[in-house]
C-alpha cells in the first residue's frame, strides 16, 4: 500500500510538472504576455516607479520619456481591460522583485460594476503569471468558480490551438520589445472634443468589489511602506454612460475617489481637470475617446515626471554608467516611435519629409519609369529625397537607393534585373525583379527578404537600428499610399 501511494504521488508530481511545461506553449502569445514576463521575471532592472492599471495607463505614461527627461526608471504593467482586483494581485507579484517603488495607479476600472472582469482581459494577466500562491489567490478571487480549472491549467482552455501552433509558441520572444518598458500608444488624432462635465459636484458610491480592492491596494502600499499616487487618465465620460456594467455617474464616483485619497493622504492627479494647465488638446492629443496618442502621452508623462521629482526623493540615473542600457533602449524607442508615425501617413507629399532619418536605408523601385516620369507632381515630390529623376533613357525599370540621406544608386534598367552590392557602410543589399511573377520586387537587406507585387512606385524603408524594414509602400498616380 505504501509503495502504491508513493508511485501515485510520484506520477502526480510528474504529470503536474509536464502540464506546467506544456501550458505556456498553448497560451496566446500577445504583447501583454511579453511585457509581463519581462517586467515580472526576466529583467534585473530595479524600477523607481511602477505604473499599474488598464489600457488607459498603458498608453498614458511613457517610461522612456520619464527616463529621457528626468532619469526616472519605470515600467508600465497596465494591460487592456485590467480589473482593479486583478491589478491588486499583479502588484503583489511586482513587489516580489521590486521592493520600494512608487506605485502609480490608474483608477478607471473602479467604475466596473460586474463581479468579475471579462475573461480575455483577466487572462492578459493571470495566464502570464508564474504558478504561485499569489496566482492561486488571484484565480479564486477574480474569476468565476466554474472557470478555475481553466485558469489553473490554461492548456484545458487552449487545447484546441494545437493545429495553430507556430514557432513563436515554442520559442516566444520576450526580449526584443523590452525597450518599450510596457508602454504603447497610437499615432492617430481623435479629432473630437470631450463632452465630460468635470465640474460636477457631489460624490457617489464605489461599486462594492472595486471599493474593496482599492482599499486593499492602499493597505498593501502602507504595509510595504510604499508611496501611492492615483491618476485618472483623460477620457470622455459620456462614451461609457449608460453601460449596464458601469457606474451610472462616474464624475461623482471620481469625486468620491478624490475624497478617499484625501482621507488617506494619497495624491490624486485627475488629468481630466488639468487640460488647460498642461496644454492638453483632446482633439489632437487623444487616439480615441479613452486613450491618449503618442503626443498626448508626452504631455501627461511630463506632468507626472515633474510631480514625482518635486514630491519624492528620486535620483537622476541618466549619467550613471550602471544604467547605460536605459540610454540604449531610449535610442531604440525613438526609432520605433518614428517608424510608427511613418506608418500612419497615407499621402506621399506628407510621407517624404519623414524619410529624413540618418538610420534609414530607402529603396525606391518602379517597373515602369515612364509612368513615373509623366507624373510631374510625384516626380517633384520624390526629388525631395535628393533624387534626380532626369534620366532620358526610359527603359522599363527604375531603381534608387538612399542610405543615410545620401543617394548611393539611381538608375534606369531592364525589367528583369538583379543587383547585388554593398552599401557604403558595409550593409549588403540585393534588389530583384522577377518576370515569372509579374511586377514582383524582391529586396534583401542584411539577409532579410521583403516582397512587393504592386505595379507602382514602391518604397521600402529599412531602419538599421531596429534591424528591419519599418514600412513597404506603393504609391498610386494620385500620390496615395497603399500598404
Amino acid at each position: 500500500m505504501k509503495k502504491n501511494v508513493v508511485k501515485f504521488c510520484t506520477f502526480l508530481i510528474i504529470l503536474i510538472y509536464i502540464i506546467i511545461i506544456i501550458n505556456p506553449i498553448f497560451i496566446l502569445k500577445t504583447d501583454h504576455r511579453a511585457k509581463l514576463i519581462q517586467g515580472l521575471y526576466k529583467k534585473d532592472d530595479s524600477y523607481d516607479v511602477v505604473l499599474m492599471g488598464s489600457s488607459h495607463m498603458a498608453g498614458m505614461i511613457n517610461p522612456n520619456e520619464l527616463w529621457n527627461k528626468y532619469g526616472i526608471t519605470s515600467f508600465n504593467y497596465a494591460t487592456g481591460g485590467q480589473p482593479i482586483d486583478v491589478t491588486y494581485y499583479l502588484l503583489k507579484e511586482v513587489l516580489k522583485k521590486h521592493k520600494k517603488p512608487i506605485v502609480v495607479l490608474d483608477i478607471y476600472y473602479l467604475g466596473l460594476t460586474d463581479k468579475f472582469g471579462q475573461d480575455g482581459y483577466i487572462r492578459y494577466v493571470i495566464d502570464n503569471m508564474k504558478f504561485s500562491m499569489n496566482k492561486m489567490q488571484a484565480i479564486f478571487n477574480s474569476t468565476p468558480k466554474d472557470q478555475w480549472p481553466y485558469y489553473i491549467f490554461p492548456m484545458a482552455k487552449y487545447h484546441t490551438r494545437w493545429k495553430e501552433l507556430e514557432e513563436k509558441d515554442f520559442v516566444f520572444d520576450t526580449e526584443s520589445s523590452y525597450y518599450a518598458k510596457g508602454f504603447g500608444a497610437g499615432c492617430s488624432l481623435y479629432g473630437e472634443d470631450s463632452l465630460s462635465d468635470t465640474s460636477t459636484k457631489g460624490t457617489s458610491y464605489l461599486p462594492p468589489k472595486t471599493e474593496e480592492y482599492l482599499f486593499k491596494i492602499i493597505e498593501l502600499c502602507k504595509e510595504n511602506d510604499l508611496d501611492l499616487v492615483l491618476v485618472n487618465a483623460p477620457h470622455d465620460y459620456t462614451k461609457i454612460a449608460g453601460s449596464s456594467n458601469w457606474h451610472e455617474d462616474i464624475a461623482k464616483m471620481y469625486n468620491k475617489v478624490a475624497e478617499i485619497a484625501k482621507d488617506n493622504d494619497i495624491p490624486f492627479i485627475d488629468y481630466n481637470k488639468k487640460f488647460d494647465e498642461i496644454g492638453f488638446d483632446f482633439k489632437k492629443d487623444m487616439f480615441n475617446d479613452g486613450h491618449a496618442n503618442i503626443w498626448g502621452s508626452d504631455k501627461l508623462t511630463d506632468y507626472l515626471g515633474k510631480f514625482l521629482k518635486e514630491n519624492y526623493n528620486l535620483a537622476d540615473h541618466r549619467s550613471d554608467k550602471d544604467y547605460e542600457d536605459w540610454n540604449t533602449g531610449y535610442v531604440y524607442y525613438t526609432q520605433d516611435r518614428e517608424a510608427n508615425i511613418l506608418k500612419e501617413v497615407n499621402n506621399i507629399k506628407d510621407y517624404v519629409p519623414f524619410l529624413k532619418n540618418d538610420n534609414y536605408i530607402i529603396v525606391v523601385d518602379c517597373n515602369n519609369y515612364s509612368r513615373l516620369d509623366d507624373n510631374h507632381d510625384l516626380k517633384e515630390t520624390m526629388k525631395g529625397l535628393g533624387l534626380k529623376l532626369d534620366v532620358s533613357n526610359q527603359k522599363d525599370g527604375y531603381t534608387a537607393v538612399i542610405n543615410r540621406n545620401k543617394v548611393e544608386l539611381e538608375e534606369i534598367g531592364d525589367f528583369i534585373k538583379q543587383d547585388k552590392f554593398v552599401l557604403n557602410d558595409n550593409v549588403p543589399l540585393e534588389i530583384t525583379r522577377l518576370r515569372e511573377k509579374v511586377n514582383t520586387h524582391v529586396i534583401t537587406i542584411n539577409g532579410k527578404e521583403y516582397t512587393n507585387d504592386k505595379d507602382n512606385l514602391n518604397i521600402l524603408v529599412y531602419n538599421r537600428i531596429l534591424g528591419k524594414a519599418v514600412d513597404y509602400i506603393y504609391v498610386d498616380d494620385n500620390g496615395r499610399i497603399g500598404r
